[in-house]
């Protein structure tokens, strides 16, 4: 093709271009919290980490929420009554009711049934009981995987806990924001998810929707301290009758159902949330099939079915909506974005946090 074999000084520039110039091109670091998720082999399981008996301020014996869950296709649940562990399941037979039931009982507002406890066996009911309450002495807090009933404040609760190798997170936030704004400021969540590493995130759908700026505290703290510290989002029933029962949940994408592989899952992130303000009785909220991300070209997309629109939010503003998400369409993002996908009936399914950063 060329005299004497020589390949001119032009091509070998323009071959050396055509090989390099990809690997010299920007990219993005994604930190994806569903990496270790093999979407077409693990199982989808349905969780609910904050509910209440009659062992606190509940008005359901802990075996009559057990059951109902368990009605309602739940897989794992936590019951955190007020500094009060309800565990195991199996020994709620030897378990004493609270004060509180007692004199509803003495008053006439509560059946004396609902102080009669009956032990269940969540092996037979393929369902993962999660030793937990919830530490009520302070800023409320979701506590896992360890009998500590909770102190006066919150840092030393935080200090307890990680010592039993616990797992915490901070329980519908916007209570405290609302009332005392000038110290529950996104600064101070900062400071704690910055101290504590096993504090894994809060509550961003509580008891239906209670409080709707929860959302917007999470954008304000993930916005300060992503991609470098996750702050992973839940959606809890908060039940204490049974109105309140079935219409916030997690999914957690596991490769089977055990402690240790839930252990895992909170801290990893590999779950997403779920509000559905109808319940059970309402249509089936949007359920996440995958979600691939592309590194190399910037992009994040998710399959799922049965929603209407996906929307993809960073730093508190909507980026874009669609399936997918091209970083390269948004040369200014930084930090973190998360996805909501909208279904039937108000229905809202919702990603944990991708950390984001350019890499030039």
């Amino acid at each position: 093709m060329f005299p004497s074999g020589h390949i001119p000084v032009s091509w070998l520039i323009l071959l050396v271009i055509v090989f390099l110039l990809p690997g010299c091109q920007a990219g993005w670091d994604i930190e994806n919290p569903y990496e270790q998720v093999d979407w077409s082999n693990h199982q989808q399981y349905k969780a609910n980490l904050h509910t209440h008996t009659t062992r606190s301020d509940g008005w359901m014996a802990p075996q009559a929420v057990v059951d109902r869950y368990h009605q309602l296709g739940y897989h794992i649940l936590a019951i955190t009554d007020h500094n009060e562990v309800t565990w195991p399941w199996s020994g709620f037979a030897n378990l004493e009711p609270s004060e509180t039931a007692k004199e509803r009982v003495e008053e006439g507002e509560l059946d004396p049934e609902k102080l009669v406890y009956e032990n269940r066996g969540p092996s037979q009911l393929a369902m993962l009981d999660v030793q937990g309450n919830e530490l009520s002495q302070h800023h409320h807090m979701g506590s896992y995987f360890t009998g500590h009933n909770g102190t006066s404040a919150v840092e030393k609760s935080l200090s307890a806990t990680a010592s039993k190798n616990g797992l915490v997170l901070f329980n519908h936030p916007g209570r405290y924001t609302a009332s005392d704004p000038d110290k529950f400021n996104p600064g101070w969540y900062e400071q704690h998810f910055q101290d504590y590493e096993h504090l894994l995130g809060i509550e961003v759908y509580n008891q239906g929707d209670r409080y709707p700026d929860d959302r917007r505290l999470w954008d304000s703290i993930l916005t300060r301290i992503m991609p470098e510290r996750p702050v992973w989002g839940f959606s809890n029933d908060d039940m204490h009758s049974e109105g309140a029962l079935g219409r916030n949940w997690n999914v957690f994408i596991l490769p089977e159902l055990s402690e240790e592989g839930l252990r895992e899952g909170m801290k990893d992130g590999r779950f997403y949330y779920v509000y559905a303000p109808e319940g059970h009785d309402g249509p089936n909220p949007p359920r996440i099939e995958e979600i691939s991300v592309n590194e190399r070209q910037g992009e994040i997309e998710i399959q799922t079915l049965e929603h209407d629109s996906i929307r993809w939010i960073s730093g508190g503003k909507v980026l874009q909506t669609g399936n997918s998400l091209r970083l390269n369409d948004h040369p200014g993002i930084s930090g973190y974005v998360r996805a909501e996908i909208f279904g039937a009936g108000k229905t809202i399914t919702g990603t944990q946090p991708f950390g984001i950063d350019k890499r030039e």
